[in-house]
């Protein structure tokens, strides 16, 4: 009785100790910069977002009026913001190739920081894999080729007698195949599977990693969707290739794409 007495007693004191704290939570670094731009080998225009750190409920901060470009060797390639005042920046048309590395430079409010990666080959693109449940689809994620890559899915069904106007009719789902060993990754917490109808149009794209673009992502999906489960890990910034205290990730990727149509 004295023991469990005693234990009582602890418990009293420690929740009497506990004070409430009424402070507001201050966004630290408001004027960091955010970096969010990936090139392929697609010949287009490719964006680069440029943003503030902003409150989880807050709306995104853009970074407007900054000086943006993207060399490769002797090649300079500028960025223009479009439209005005988003904090997106479209290059001029052109295509990243295996074998070369780009360099991003941005000059904002007197400072110039600068990222660069190159591309990697990609794996082919396997056919898509997918399984019915009940009434509904699917997909079944599938290690793709020997690199680190992830695959991206756009789904949608608006053109089938499946939609209605309360949904958008539409998804995405991303399958990361990083070809790390995290026992975090291993243990994360399950989710609920995306299900979509028969008919549905999906549009895969694959991107392969270079490796600083896998450990990137590596440290993101730590902190995001691996997060919650038994082997945690301690909380970090994400890693990063910018300079001058940017945060972000400024990525050259190599890319394949394939359209589905979702059969019974």
């Amino acid at each position: 009785m004295k023991i469990n007495q005693l234990v009582a007693m602890l418990i009293i004191l420690l929740i009497a100790c506990e004070k409430p704290i009424d402070r507001p939570v201050e966004l630290g670094g408001s004027n960091t910069l955010i970096v969010e731009g990936i090139l392929t080998n697609e010949k287009k225009n490719h964006l680069i977002k440029l943003s503030h750190p902003h409150s989880q409920n807050g709306d995104q901060v853009p970074v407007s009026g900054a000086i943006v470009q993207v060399a490769e060797n002797n090649n300079i390639y500028l960025a223009s913001e479009s439209p005005s005042g988003s904090g997106i920046y479209a290059t001029q048309k052109m295509q990243a190739l295996v074998g070369k590395t780009y360099v991003l430079r941005i000059q904002y409010q007197g400072k110039e920081y600068i990222a660069q990666d190159n591309a990697v080959p990609v794996d082919p693109l396997l056919k898509l894999s997918y399984r019915k449940v009940n009434d509904l689809y699917t997909l079944n994620p599938i290690q793709s080729g020997g690199g680190p890559n992830f695959i991206d899915h756009n789904i949608t069904w608006k053109n089938t007698t499946f939609c209605t106007s309360w949904n958008t009719c539409e998804g995405r789902i991303i399958f990361y195949d990083l070809k790390t060993a995290d026992v975090n990754e291993l243990f994360k917490p399950g989710k609920k599977e995306f299900a979509f109808p028969l008919g549905s149009t999906v549009i895969q794209k694959k991107y392969s990693c270079s490796p600083a673009f896998q450990n990137f992502l590596r440290s993101v999906l730590s902190e995001t969707e691996w997060r919650g489960g038994a082997f945690d890990v301690q909380r970090a910034n994400a890693a990063t290739n910018l300079s001058n205290g940017a945060i972000g990730f400024f990525a050259v990727s190599t890319t394949l794409s394939d359209t589905t149509v979702i059969n019974p």
